[in-house]
């Protein structure tokens, strides 16, 4: 109340009754998001930003020179924010993990990466800090049927965001803080319905196609749009990030390079790399064409109103318009035809002359 851009706010409240976990939370998020929305950013409650971070994260994004960038990493320290860490702006660098169970991995302390000049590739997501074209968030939203899942799941999109197409970039300089350990103050542990919770493993353990979990054709129908991606391969993202949950080995992979897609063209007409991206899901085409009817509705009463008000004066103005055409090309051609006379000699008799042989 009394905030200036409150009309700018989009709000999705729920009771705590309501409520099914951090990634059923995210994936709500993509509810507020409107078809003509450009940049979406994803951050943790418990966030501090410095002064200017949009005009800086964006300069970031920028500096990735990628359409399919995703600046994600787990953010520095509040205390940190305008700190030069060991005198070479060490940053939060995400390149390690381990398994958490079946179909979860969790990932592991920031490495540093020192002196950046420019984001840096990196191999793993972080929900924490997730800044994107609009598009990732509706090309591959958060999966909503991941309820009762607290930690393990951000490999999980990650993976899908990368098949897709995504690539993930550890940030140059600091832009936003967050709070670690007891100084979040969070109010203790949500609930979490074990039902909700193995559902959620099966989930998790088909898509990232770990050992002895469900391959049937009707597990991989049951993730419906949530599923992987055609631009690259599981495979190709298990051997490029160094977590391979099919063959349940972990190596180190700090440094990485980009991985061209499989092919320009896919089956997805969403990913035509012509025009704006195109939302896979049918509610936001339907939305998308209801706002467009709207608008052209819209347009065309006011065009109706223009029209009906302007009509008396139609055949007067274009009387007056052949009037002052006709009197201007007339007086033209009277001054050109004084001009050539009085000028002849001068003018077009010496041009003659200098062509004669």
């Amino acid at each position: 109340k009394g905030c200036p851009f409150y009309e700018q706010f989009r709000f999705n409240r729920l009771s705590d009754l309501e409520a099914k976990g951090p990634v059923y939370a995210r994936a709500l998020q993509a509810e507020l998001v409107e078809e003509d929305d450009d940049f979406c950013m994803q951050i943790d409650a418990h966030t501090l930003f410095i002064e200017a971070w949009d005009v800086r994260i964006l300069n970031e994004w920028g500096a990735a020179k990628n359409e399919y960038a995703v600046l994600s990493t787990y953010p520095t320290n509040v205390h940190d924010l305008h700190k030069n860490s060991n005198n070479h702006w060490e940053m939060p660098h995400l390149c390690h993990a381990s398994f958490a169970g079946p179909g979860k991995v969790a990932n592991g302390r920031a490495s540093a990466a020192a002196n950046l000049e420019r984001p840096l590739l990196a191999p793993l997501w972080a929900a924490g800090l997730s800044f994107s074209r609009c598009h990732a968030e509706r090309n591959v939203p958060n999966d909503i049927n991941l309820k009762s899942v607290f930690a393990g799941e951000e490999y999980g999109r990650g993976a899908r965001l990368w098949t897709h197409g995504y690539d993930f970039y550890s940030i140059s300089r600091p832009i936003i803080g967050t709070y670690y350990g007891g100084e979040k103050g969070g109010g203790g542990s949500g609930r979490f319905d074990g039902k909700e919770i193995e559902a959620s493993t099966k989930r998790l353990s088909t898509l990232l196609k770990w050992p002895n979990s469900d391959q049937s054709a009707e597990a991989w129908k049951e993730l419906g749009s949530y599923g992987l991606g055609k631009r690259r391969t599981l495979e190709q993202y298990a051997e490029w990030s160094g977590v391979n949950t099919i063959t349940s080995q972990i190596r180190q992979n700090c440094i990485v390079s980009y991985v061209p897609w499989i092919d320009k063209y896919t089956e997805y007409s969403e990913y035509e790399p012509i025009g704006k991206e195109i939302v896979k899901d049918s509610m936001w085409k339907r939305r998308g064409e209801d706002k467009k009817l709207a608008q052209n509705q819209k347009r065309l009463a006011k065009a109706g109103e223009a029209s009906v008000s302007s009509s008396k004066y139609t055949n007067k103005a274009l009387l007056v318009n052949l009037t002052i055409f006709v009197t201007l090309i007339g007086g033209g051609l009277c001054c050109l035809m004084s001009y050539i006379v009085r000028h002849f000699r001068r003018v077009v008799k010496p041009s003659i002359s200098k062509y004669t042989l």
